[in-house]
Order: structure tokens, then sequence, then C-alpha cells
């Protein structure tokens, strides 16, 4: 047996079901008990629960990219400094406040270039790569002929 529910629904809501309850076996009672079928049941669950993941998922990989590339940040400093130690002069206090003295305009004009080349966005590694494609004519020197020489 089945139970009585009064519902009240907005004109564009209304038309949809009474369309859907035109068609042969259906009716409005029908389209609206099968759309509180779905509603309640695990299948929108499952669907939404899918696209958590998926999500999930995604956040994860973005995060293992920006990990990776702040690894490699770290290496490239680290890389730097080990070098300025290993072949770098080695200067008392006063040279070192001259020096850096010296190098303030050189880091700010620094600063002000990397700000400009990020500020589009675009990254480096890409832009380096698509730059240095090449073809088999830049490894390989073709033969010079003797009618060329002279």
């Amino acid at each position: 047996m089945k139970s009585r529910a009064i519902c009240y629904l907005d004109a564009t809501l209304d038309a949809k079901v009474s369309a859907a309850g035109a068609k042969k076996g259906w009716s409005k009672s029908s389209v609206i008990e099968a759309a509180l079928k779905y509603f309640f049941s695990s299948a929108i669950e499952h669907e939404r629960d899918g696209l958590i993941i998926k999500r999930l998922d995604d956040m994860n990989r973005r995060l293992a990219r920006m990990e990776r590339d702040s690894q490699a940040l770290m290496e490239l400093c680290d890389l730097g400094v080990r070098y300025q130690i290993a072949f770098g002069p080695r200067l008392d206090a006063a040279a070192v406040k001259s020096v850096f003295k010296e190098t303030v305009p050189a880091f700010e004009n620094y600063r002000v270039q990397l700000e400009r080349r990020l500020a589009p966005g675009r990254k480096l590694l890409g832009e380096a790569l698509a730059d240095a494609i090449f073809n088999e004519d830049d490894f390989i020197k073709a033969p010079v002929r003797a009618e060329e020489k002279t």
C-alpha cells in the first residue's frame, strides 16, 4: 500500500514532471517516485563519493608536483651555495660590507627582471625546451662538394 504525499512544485519543475509523466507507462506520481528513489538510493552517494575521490586525486597530483618543484628548487639553491662556498673568495668583514653595498643594485635589478619574467605565468623550462627543438641538420654536417669549394 502506498501512502499519499502532497508536494508543491514550481512551474518549470511541474512542466518537466508533466512532460516525463506523459510518456507511455509513466505518470506524474511514478516520475516523482522514481526521482525520490534515486535521491535516497546509494547510487547517488557512490557517484558523489566518486567525484570527491577524483577531486582529491587531482589535488594530490598537484601537491605532489608542487613538492617535486620545491625539492628541485631547494637542490638548485643548495648547489649554488656549495659552489659559492667552494670557489668563492674568502672575505674579511670589511670586504663583505663593501661587496654587499656594491651588489644591492645588481640584486634589485635581478629581482625586477625576475618579476617581469614570471609575470606572464609561463614556465622557463617549457620555453627552453621549445626553443631547443633540433633537426638532423644541426648535428650532421653535409659533405662539401668540390664544385662548392671554388
